[in-house]
């Protein structure tokens, strides 16, 4: 269902036809700077389409081309995507899947260069893209909003919006690990560094990733698997009792945390504070079975009451 989907948006992006191509006078701006470019959009069917060489320098992309094959692979982080011209077939990889994408005409070469719909390719990647006028504004995927508290504002709204959505729209810097569950229960465990919300570690399971807020994407840049053992999940993490790991590990000694694990109809929700010396002091609990509240007590806020907040520049 997920490929079917994302092959009938793609070609609605894509719908052009046999048709003359006719350039015209549109500035493109990714995240407020116009794209310099020696050639221009043009537009078929009311479509715009770019250079990709041009846009995807503006993503910061790369593309390298077979001339062979007359394919471009457009890579970022660890997503890849494949156009080949006179094909209406095209292939991505994405958080470690192989999918395709059907368009409902081949990609095409005017004047020597690659077309894409800039549509397809900024969203493919996270991009919010509107119009106005004879201008397209290729932007964060954060609202104005949202990207004020996560640099600026309270600390416990900022950390409420990264659990919200940081694991939901992560990109990997590297290929994602296998995710795997051998302990009975679930659990998912967030861990701040103190005065932080813009990077954190998620333990899920068996499975520990760090995510930081990079020009305002969430992207996972370490993971490792926490093997089953006599103790629990933070306290091997933090005795560095972890296999498989991928990327480069930050050196984070104190941190806020938030848990919630349980088991079937029964949910037991924790936070608090571990120190340097990795002391867990627990500030809040409330446990929850079979929907009713069955004990609660300290406070579940996202923030301890003495923790001052690091702004973070978003530059």
């Amino acid at each position: 269902m997920k490929k079917l989907v994302f092959a009938v948006a793609a070609a609605s992006l894509l719908a052009v036809s046999a048709t003359s191509y006719a350039a015209v006078p549109v500035k493109i701006f990714v995240e407020d700077k116009q794209i310099q470019s020696d050639v221009a959009p043009i537009v078929e069917n009311g479509r715009l389409l770019v250079p990709i060489r041009a846009m995807t320098d503006s993503l910061g992309a790369s593309v390298s081309w077979d001339q062979a094959s007359k394919t471009a692979t457009i890579r970022k982080w660890s997503e890849t995507v494949k156009l080949t011209a006179g094909k209406n077939t095209s292939y991505y990889e994405k958080e470690g899947r192989s999918n395709q994408l059907t368009f409902d005409v081949p990609l095409k070469i005017v004047n020597n260069r690659l077309y894409v719909p800039l549509r397809f390719l900024s969203q493919f990647f996270g991009y919010q893209v509107a119009t106005s006028g004879d201008a397209v504004f290729v932007n964060s995927p954060l609202s104005q909003n949202e990207r004020d508290i996560l640099y600026r504002g309270d600390l416990a709204q900022a950390r409420r919006i990264v659990m919200d959505n940081g694991p939901k729209t992560a990109h990997f810097a590297q290929k994602p690990i296998a995710y795997t569950h051998e302990r009975e229960g679930f659990e998912t465990t967030f861990l701040f560094p103190i005065g932080e919300s813009n990077r954190f570690f998620l333990i899920s399971d068996d499975t520990v990733s760090f995510y930081e807020l990079q020009d305002d994407f969430f992207v996972v840049t370490w993971q490792a698997h926490i093997p089953v053992g006599q103790k629990g999940t933070v306290e091997l993490f933090l005795e560095n009792k972890v296999t498989n790991a991928t990327g480069s590990k930050p050196e984070i000694k104190e941190f806020f945390f938030y848990r919630t694990g349980g088991l079937v109809t029964s949910t037991n929700i924790t936070t608090g504070t571990i120190d340097s010396d990795g002391k867990i002091t627990v500030v809040g609990v409330k446990r929850i079975v079979g929907g009713e509240v069955k004990e609660e007590s300290g406070s579940l806020a996202l923030k301890s009451s003495d923790e001052k907040r690091t702004i973070t520049s978003n530059s």
